[in-house]
């Protein structure tokens, strides 16, 4: 797992990414609103992407991202890169939900 800060990136007309990400190509993505204490993929013990990368971009809220095991706080402003492997779970406060976009990113061919 890598981690960014939103404040850290390119401003202006350009990939905002470049540099941060080495993949090829987005898959997709989304925005979650996440409820008081929801767990993502609360069903898995272990949730894992072998194909891709998995970026989060927390926009409200706070809470945090579990990667292999480890707890890692998670806040407005932070981006986190999940690398192909890295099992993880996203956990949202209970008095300050999380809203995050996500995106999928295939590496580059």
């Amino acid at each position: 797992m890598k981690r960014f800060s939103i404040y850290e990136l390119a401003r202006g007309e350009v990939n905002v990414l470049d540099g941060t990400l080495p993949v090829g190509r987005l898959l997709k993505g989304g925005l979650h609103f996440y409820d008081p204490g929801e767990v993502s993929h609360a069903s898995e013990e272990r949730h894992v992407h072998h194909d891709h990368y998995e970026v989060f971009v927390c926009v409200q809220g706070r809470g945090a991202v579990e990667v292999e095991g480890i707890d890692r706080p998670f806040e407005v402003g932070d981006i986190l890169l999940i690398e192909p492997g890295e099992s993880h779970h996203v956990r949202s406060d209970e008095m300050d939900p999380l809203v995050n976009f996500y995106f999928g990113a295939r590496m580059s061919d």
